[in-house]
């Protein structure tokens, strides 16, 4: 296909662009074990240290003043407006007499310090080094004491809130490489960090000489007050350039580059450059190929895609942990696979969208109260819930698919009022369904609870089974493996004679009808399929989230599960198992790059959360707006 000249022109312009950004990250990351790096780090180590110190001391002066000032005034009975006013007297006269701490930088010798820092941080550095093995070492001697979220307390689980804003708790913190909690109470300091934190001391020293000669209003009492800050500004457990080069960065540090400025900053952000160019070259193919992409993907898609990885860009410009949000990622899609899954047979059998997947989470959900309230634990647990969800969720959609049956034409709508009722009839039977466990129900009164802890059942069973780590993103194999499982099972059903039939009755009824195939048979077969796998998918999702969620919570996962297909290349008359794999990611991935990246832009506000429900109302939104549109190939 013909490209024309305007998308050449902005190939070329955008490939140009990417190739400098990544040629330059190139060069900045490759410059940061050499000996110019650490040049930069220790002019911004003395440049920071000089200004905390002297604004330190400053301060430490101004508080002896002022409680000087106030005890005197408190001797002669003065009001509380007289102490008040003799505090802030003190406070500016302080400040006044001791302004020479804040020195001329071009006047001062700081070879001293200099040396002195470099001491110091070297010493710094070995301490640490061996109090992190030693840690280790402990963890790895003592592993009854490692705590995890697995050790929460039912009680403590139960009271976490119940969903009521569109299905699940907020499990965007959800994120299975996080480091374990370690209890280190019992640690003690070995012989050799206590020897190595001597070495500290006495480097520590010299730098206290240096600093008393550049400030000559800075005594030793005064420097040895500042001690904790001067050694947590120095060096810190894990540093590498870029942890350094910011936090000398927010102390004024940066100040003392000079002519380097502009070096330092692409050896900071080289990797940030990389991504950026690797962005634009993938922009620049985008534009390149626009055409082509979007008869073959869809708008929709390509608009979706595109926001992800301007999130992934963002997420890295901002310092993110992209591994981890990967890793969360990747969870998510595994864990809502099945349930979108569920829109594939509905979808084929004629019933469009089927929104009222509630009705098959209902059945799973019961599974899983059956298997805790009888004990059930692990892999038992989870097959357990798995059967009985499945039988209850064939009954409900068979009845299911009776009524659908009988409301021809008018299918999206009554699948939605389905799933909502089913619902809010299920708040009642929660309250009244006579469970005995004491992980289900109320510590008083009658009821299950609203959240329910999946531990000791089969809590994170999936997740954590064959997990390993591939550059730092935490791959959930058991997780993946269940979701390859149910697709390929799906994809195999799909080409059975079953499958054809049912696919041809959802396509063209009347042709299927004349080659003497029951189309309403094949519409009961696709949603009781569909509603079983909303069994499934429920109970998949709950042992990675750790909780299952009763009452409203189930009410729009049915909505959700729709857009993320949708999503994926979809339409309301044809799905397939690659919309459920692009779709899931896509949807699930914009949602959880996107609150970090709104908590990281505004820190300190509650827009993130605002912008959460807006980013996830509004890919469901532009999702059902694409729902009327023809079949893609």
């Amino acid at each position: 296909m013909a490209k024309s000249k305007p998308q050449c022109i902005a190939a070329v312009i955008l490939c140009v662009i990417a190739a400098i950004l990544v040629i330059t990250g190139t060069y900045g990351v490759s410059q940061r074990k050499g000996a110019r790096q650490e040049a930069i780090l220790s002019d911004m180590r003395m440049r920071a240290l000089l200004l905390a110190t002297g604004e330190g001391a400053v301060e430490s002066f101004v508080k002896v003043a002022q409680q000087e000032a106030v005890a005197k005034v408190k001797a002669e009975g003065g009001s509380m407006a007289d102490i008040r006013a003799a505090s802030e007297k003190a406070a500016e006269e302080v400040r006044a007499n001791t302004s020479a701490t804040l020195i001329d930088f071009t006047t001062i010798d700081g070879q001293p310090l200099m040396a002195s820092l470099t001491s110091l941080y070297a010493a710094m550095n070995n301490y640490n080094a061996e109090a992190e093995s030693a840690k280790a070492l402990y963890v790895e001697q003592n592993a009854d004491k490692v705590v995890t979220e697995e050790n929460i307390a039912p009680e403590t689980a139960a009271t976490l809130p119940a969903a009521d804003d569109g299905g699940v708790t907020d499990d965007m913190s959800l994120l299975v490489d996080d480091a374990p909690k370690i209890d280190l109470s019992g640690f003690t300091d070995t012989p050799e960090m206590i020897r190595l934190m001597g070495l500290v001391d006495d480097a520590f020293v010299g730098v206290e000489v240096a600093l008393s000669g550049i400030y000559p209003v800075m005594d030793n009492a005064a420097v040895t007050q500042l001690k904790p800050m001067i050694l947590s500004l120095v060096n810190q457990p894990g540093d590498v350039y870029e942890t350094e080069f910011d936090r000398y960065s927010q102390a004024g540090g940066f100040a003392a580059l000079e002519n380097n400025a502009l070096l330092a900053q692409i050896i900071r952000y080289g990797d940030d450059l990389i991504t950026m160019g690797i962005a634009l070259a993938l922009v620049a193919l985008m534009v390149l190929f626009y055409t082509v992409i979007v008869s073959k993907m869809g708008l929709p898609l390509i608009i979706i895609g595109s926001f992800f990885l301007l999130l992934c860009v963002l997420a890295v410009a901002l310092d993110l942990s992209i591994t981890g949000l990967l890793s969360n990622s990747i969870v998510r899609m595994g864990m809502n696979s099945v349930m979108v899954l569920a829109m594939v047979p509905a979808i084929q059998c004629g019933i469009a969208l089927n929104l009222g997947l509630p009705v098959g989470i209902i059945g799973g959900l019961i599974g899983g109260l059956l298997s805790i309230e009888y004990g059930f634990s692990g892999w038992w647990a989870f097959l357990f819930a798995n059967i009985v969800g499945l039988v209850i969720s064939a009954i409900f959609g068979y009845l299911y698919g009776l009524l659908l049956n009988r409301l021809k034409g008018s299918e999206m709508a009554v699948t939605t009022y389905v799933g909502f009722s089913v619902v809010s009839l299920m708040c009642i039977a929660w309250l009244a369904l006579p469970f005995k466990s004491l992980a289900l129900k109320w510590p008083l009164g009658d009821g299950l609870r609203v959240t329910v802890s999946l531990e000791g059942a089969f809590q994170y069973l999936l997740d954590r089974f064959l997990a390993f780590k591939v550059f730092g993103v935490t791959i959930p194999t058991g997780l993946l493996l269940f979701m390859a499982l149910a697709c390929f099972l799906m994809w195999m059903f799909t080409r059975s004679k079953t499958g054809i039939a049912m696919q041809a009755a959802g396509n063209n009824p009347r042709f299927a009808q004349a080659t003497g195939i029951n189309v309403d048979k094949m519409r009961i077969i696709g949603t009781t399929l569909s509603t079983m796998l909303g069994a499934v998918g429920i109970l998949v999702y709950s042992q990675s989230f750790g909780f299952m969620q009763l009452y409203t919570a189930p009410r729009t996962l049915g909505l959700i599960a729709a857009s993320a297909i949708l999503i994926g290349g979809a339409s309301t008359s044809r799905a397939k198992v690659s919309h459920v794999l692009i779709g899931t990611f896509l949807f699930h991935s914009v949602l959880t790059l996107g609150m970090p990246v709104a908590n990281a832009l505004m820190p300190g506000s509650t827009v993130a959360e605002t912008i959460r429900i807006l980013v996830s109302n509004g890919i469901i939104l532009y999702a059902l707006t694409k729902s009327g549109g023809g079949a893609r190939a």
